[in-house]
């Protein structure tokens, strides 16, 4: 019995996840076409994985933005 493997039609897409000043948590692909804003950190991750492919490595967690600071 031979395995089969489905071929990846599209390149893959990596994604920066943050969280934004107002505490929401943002998944945004690099390739600027992709993307979404989300409740929880777990949402944008489970997100950001479908979109992936399962591959975690495509994954990047950015620093959370400092609070309190003044509004430009």
């Amino acid at each position: 019995m031979t395995v089969f493997a489905p071929l990846r039609i599209h390149p893959s897409r990596h994604f920066d996840i943050r969280a934004d000043s107002g505490g929401r948590w943002l998944a945004c692909g690099r390739d600027g076409l992709c993307g979404g804003t989300f409740r929880t950190r777990a949402a944008a991750i489970r997100f950001a994985l479908f979109e992936t492919g399962g591959d975690a490595s495509h994954i990047h967690e950015g620093p959370a933005p400092a609070r309190g600071g003044r509004r430009p």
